[in-house]
């Protein structure tokens, strides 16, 4: 596998995540920046990340080789090109320039499918994937694999809706945020389960407590994120009533089954994790409250956003990053002092932003408190750069990736 491709991704991805933040943060002055920096932590930061994570585990666990390194290269550039281009389309106005970043973006999606296709159609090219004490994982291996395509679905149909939303301006309902819904729920977050079902049992040596609670959460955001869909598509409450709880339910059961694992994790990969899950209840919660009282939408929509997209989004990326990118460089963390304080630093970061956004919505906020707050969480995101950078580029890297020492190690090509 190309170690400069992965390498490069994802060192890029949280380096357009703080941008995103602070870009946030200028949107108190300049609101439309808001829409601008949402774009860019969404498929500059999170979509680059997974494009990352899915072409170094992949082949892992489908027991296969990728078809073309040429192909993953144009999907990753395209995706990444395409998320800034849509960033400065946006923030300055620019359809065009808006339009050319989303067809961008749809392309490197698209070719994250193709990808994905070409590879599966191979034969097996091993026999064993990283083995687990776990009776149950086979079958959780199943349920992981259809979460990575459902959420290859709702990648290409919110790159889609990108697009025609660039000239496509409807008469009725929240399609912008039927977009980030298919973006953040549909791919984010089902990429996120299909990974966690896939890897924790095995980083853990530990079982997963229930097979039918993980069924029931694939159906549940089966069921539940049409419901969502919809609602947000024709503005009809009775519709975020049903909806609003299935996806509350949904992420709870994601988070009921896999934190019983990740307390067992080293303490940079689980704080990030479970403080991550700690925000998204959080903005859960306001999205609950949104279903029963409309009116706190408009309101705060902006808290709900920032608590997902960089308290989730960044702490989990944050979390995870601390154990995927030592083992997939081969090197150690290189300043382990400095993940701690990364760590502290954007959630600090993140629950200012909050804060200052409610005062703002609720009352009369300053401008220059949230640009501080959101100062704060680029801040954060950028030291986790850094130290991506570090170990991908530090000293005593060695020619190997491991999944997991004990386990397996996979050689790049």
């Amino acid at each position: 596998m190309d170690r400069k491709l992965v390498s490069v991704t994802m060192v890029a991805a949280p380096i357009a995540l703080a941008i995103a933040a602070l870009a946030a943060g200028y949107s108190a002055v300049a609101p439309a920046w808001w829409s601008a920096a949402v774009h860019l932590a969404v498929l500059g930061g999170i979509t680059l990340m997974i494009y990352a994570v899915n072409i170094r585990i992949v082949p892992v666990f489908a027991r296969r080789t990728w078809r073309s390194m040429r192909l993953l290269e144009a999907q990753v550039v395209a995706g990444a090109v395409g998320a800034w281009i849509t960033f400065v389309g946006i923030g300055m106005r620019s359809d065009a320039l808006t339009g050319a970043g989303q067809v961008l973006a749809l392309v490197g999606g698209l070719l994250f499918m193709a990808n994905l296709m070409m590879l599966f159609r191979q034969p097996p090219a091993f026999r064993h994937v990283p083995p687990t004490a776990d009776p149950k994982q086979e079958a959780v291996d199943k349920i992981a694999t259809k979460f990575t395509r459902l959420s290859g679905s709702f990648l290409v149909l919110g790159l889609a809706l990108g697009v025609a939303l660039t000239w496509w301006r409807p008469a009725s309902g929240r399609w912008d945020l039927v977009w980030a819904h298919m973006m953040l729920i549909g791919f984010f977050v089902s990429m996120a389960s299909g990974v966690c079902y896939h890897v924790l049992a095995r980083w853990t040596n530990r079982p997963w407590r229930s097979l039918a609670a993980i069924c029931w959460h694939y159906r549940l955001v089966v069921l539940g994120l049409p419901f969502m869909l919809l609602a947000l598509a024709t503005n009809t409450n009775w519709l975020f009533l049903i909806a609003g709880p299935l996806q509350a339910l949904a992420l709870a059961l994601l988070l009921i089954n896999i934190v019983p694992l990740v307390v067992h994790l080293e303490r940079p990969v689980r704080a990030g994790i479970l403080t991550a899950g700690l925000f998204l209840v959080f903005g859960v919660t306001l999205g609950v409250a949104f279903a029963i009282d409309p009116g706190l939408g408009p309101r705060l929509r902006q808290v709900h956003a920032l608590s997902n997209l960089f308290g989730w989004g960044g702490l989990l990326i944050s979390g995870f990053g601390y154990y995927f990118v030592p083992h997939f460089a081969g090197a150690g963390v290189r300043w382990p002092r400095l993940a701690h304080l990364q760590l502290g630093v954007l959630v600090l970061g993140v629950v200012a932003g909050v804060v200052t956004l409610m005062w703002r919505a609720l009352g009369d906020g300053p401008a220059e408190a949230v640009m501080i707050a959101q100062g704060v969480v680029g801040l954060g995101l950028l030291l986790f750069a850094v130290q991506t950078a570090g170990i991908f580029f530090g000293p005593r890297q060695e020619e190997v990736v491991v999944i997991r020492p004990a386990l397996r190690t996979v050689p790049f090509r």
